[in-house]
């Protein structure tokens, strides 16, 4: 199994206190509707897969982190619901079914920095799609994205822990690499008591890619990919370059994809 960029295994019981948005999750339960089976890679601890599965919808979950995904199955256990659930890293998926939709939440292609595993999980996902299947990847917009890069080490939030026992102060320092199109820098945790004493810490690095629109598009094109639609935000807007938070593509299995060698050039 590859090393993630970025080991989530350290805060994974603190994932739930400080992701809350659910902004995108009555977009994929409308794309889910009518599907016979849907994969969600890299669920994590099941902020998107929960309101999935109690819809009804019939959903595979995959995560390369043994921890996230043991959060999600008591998550599961303590509603008396069911899924399908791998610890498997996406750039290695090798699951004995294909699917009419496979998505890929909260910009978390990102995650896989290096273009061999780009290419690696790509190839992976179309392998499993359904014939007439889609693949739902969303990125950030670089240019959205980069504003709150600078280097400075910043506050993300303050958060009440479960049944007002303390707070957890979460920081982060980010650096942009241009000419490797990289966002690296460090995330850092401090658990305080209703006192506001300091009871723990932690810290995890984050690395991340940032995919330009043009290239991404090529990307996905030159893997076997055709595009279905882009979405700049999950209200179904077109992607404006300028303004959208996020690029959301609605991709189909296209040509068949080119070859390339180690070195991502295309082989004669």
């Amino acid at each position: 199994m590859n090393m993630p960029a970025i080991d989530y295994s350290k805060v994974a019981h603190l994932y739930d206190i400080y992701v809350k948005t659910d902004v995108d999750v009555p977009f994929f339960l409308k794309e889910a509707q009518g599907c016979d089976n849907v994969l969600e890679l890299m669920a994590g601890t099941g902020r998107v897969s929960i309101p999935l599965i109690e819809a009804g919808l019939p959903l595979t979950c995959i995560d390369s982190s043994g921890e996230m995904l043991a959060i999600l199955r008591g998550k599961l256990e303590d509603r008396g619901l069911s899924a399908e659930i791998y610890e498997m890293d996406v750039c290695n998926l090798s699951l004995r079914d294909t699917f009419d939709l496979i998505i890929l939440p909260f910009n978390s292609f990102a995650e896989i920095v290096s273009p061999s595993d780009q290419r690696n999980a790509l190839s992976a996902i179309r392998e499993h799609l359904s014939h007439r299947g889609r693949f739902i990847c969303t990125l950030h917009n670089p240019l959205i994205r980069l504003a709150s890069v600078d280097g400075q080490l910043k506050q993300y939030g303050k958060y009440y822990l479960p049944d007002n026992t303390g707070t957890l102060i979460l920081s982060a320092i980010e650096n942009y690499e241009p000419e490797r199109h990289m966002v690296s820098g460090s995330q850092f945790y401090e658990i305080r008591d209703t006192n506001g004493k300091t009871l723990s810490k932690y810290s995890i690095d984050i690395t991340f890619y940032l995919h330009e629109k043009n290239d991404f598009e090529a990307f996905i094109q030159s893997q076997g990919f055709s595009i279905r639609n882009l979405f700049g935000d999950y209200s179904y807007s077109q992607f404006e370059p300028d303004t959208s938070p996020f690029m959301i593509w609605i991709l189909e299995k296209g040509d068949s994809p080119l070859f390339y060698n180690s070195q991502g050039r295309r082989k004669k």
